[in-house]
């Protein structure tokens, strides 16, 4: 998980205090805001700190330590999380609005639950590569994921937005000094994401470009002159409220409340997409019950042919399908194997004796080990065989061997061993 906009702010506030006030030091400008040149200079000076290396390697070293002292896991619930954020921290205008002492921490709800969705998208787009879902999946997925999308961004740039306008906007007594709030704005758009590796994931859904001319409008307006004076207030609330196309806070809000129902219709498609994929990729092809013992699944010698024997006998109440063990395949008609194989020995054998041979069908020669003689004929009803039971319907449901199973669709048939 890359930092989030508290832990961010904790760092800048405490090990990377310093560098913000030479950052916001303006003794040695030889120009003022009233000159030309002045934002040409204060946009080098900005590029130099956001691109100095002592700084990204401290804050990415040291970051992680801060995520581990403060305790809060962002990502634990997704939906208790989005509830509890538009109940207690991003609040109905009515009921008190936000929350600005605990407004970071929602923040970093919201970019878990983002984070979430965006690693359901990339697994269920990767199970899809192998087997397409139904149209109409398909298209429920796209549009919860062009909505959420299209909300998570109106949100992600509003709250933002809000937040530095009501700390640019305070008056003298309650308002931060710029070092802190350029802190702020190193924590709610920051110059750079750290990811822990290739499979991480960024929420942020601006481009960079956009990101950098954020913070330039931001930090010019700290270095001007005058920049708490209420036209320059005006300026700077109308350049940010320009940035996140978002009129005001209860848009912003009313944005947050469609992408938390969007992100749950979401997660339960990605879902059921990614069980129904499953269950398809196991019911390809017509279902055999193969032996336990049968080296159809366990024979590991490559020269021998894979196959195994079959007799199937459909009745008008009942059907069940034969398997031969490979003992007996030269004898027995062979069909192709099915692409579905059971790895395993089969649930409804689970606890039931092995192999048996009535004494009226037993191998004289083997008995006497006889090696010279011919193999035994396979009998078409002896005890070496695993024979089931399926009801006459169940081949045509589109269900998994063991979900027939758990439903008593598929069950174990017992032979009458004097049947002979």
């Amino acid at each position: 998980m890359p930092p989030y906009a508290a832990e961010l702010e904790t760092w800048w506030l405490g090990t990377g205090y310093e560098a913000l006030k030479q950052l916001v030091n303006d003794e040695s400008d030889d120009l003022n805001s009233r000159q030309c040149g002045f934002a040409q200079q204060m946009q080098t000076r900005l590029l130099a700190f956001d691109n100095d290396q002592t700084i990204q390697t401290s804050l990415q070293t040291t970051w992680p330590a801060i995520r581990a002292a403060r305790g809060v896991d962002y990502d634990a619930n997704s939906r208790k999380n989005s509830k509890y954020i538009a109940s207690n921290i991003f609040r109905k205008p009515k009921d008190g609005g936000i929350d600005f002492e605990r407004a970071m921490d929602g923040l970093g709800y919201l970019d878990a639950i983002e984070i979430r969705r965006l690693r359901l998208l990339e697994a269920t787009h990767a199970a899809m590569e192998t087997t397409s879902p139904t149209e109409s999946q398909l298209q429920m997925l796209q549009e919860l994921d062009r909505t959420s999308t299209a909300n998570f961004r109106l949100l992600h740039a509003g709250f933002r937005a809000c937040i530095l306008i009501e700390e640019l906007t305070r008056d003298s007594e309650c308002r931060k000094e710029i070092p802190q709030i350029m802190g702020m704005l190193n924590a709610l758009v920051p110059s750079d994401v750290f990811l822990e590796d290739e499979d991480d994931v960024d929420p942020t859904p601006h481009s960079p470009s956009l990101r950098d001319s954020v913070r330039f409008s931001v930090f010019e307006h700290l270095m001007s002159e005058s920049p708490f004076s209420p036209q320059r207030q005006e300026i700077v609330k109308m350049k940010l409220s320009g940035w996140c196309e978002v009129p005001g806070y209860s848009q912003a809000r009313d944005a947050m409340v469609r992408y938390c129902e969007e992100f749950k219709k979401l997660e339960g498609v990605c879902l059921a997409i990614m069980n129904d994929l499953e269950r398809k990729s196991f019911s390809t092809g017509s279902y055999h019950v193969a032996s336990p013992t049968s080296s159809t699944l366990f024979d590991t010698d490559t020269s021998r042919s894979s196959g195994f024997s079959a007799n199937a006998t459909q009745g008008a109440s009942a059907i069940f399908t034969t398997v031969t063990p490979n003992d007996n395949q030269e004898s027995a008609p062979t069909t192709s194997l099915s692409p579905w194989v059971l790895s395993t020995s089969h649930p409804l054998l689970k606890g039931m004796p092995g192999r048996e041979m009535s004494p009226a069908k037993t191998d004289g020669a083997l008995f006497s080990q006889d090696l010279s003689a011919p193999p035994v004929l396979s009998y078409p009803d002896n005890l070496s065989k695993t024979e089931f039971f399926q009801h006459p319907f169940a081949r045509k449901l589109d269900m998994s061997p063991v979900e027939q199973a758990a439903l008593g669709l598929i069950l174990p048939r017992e032979i009458d061993s004097r049947d002979f």
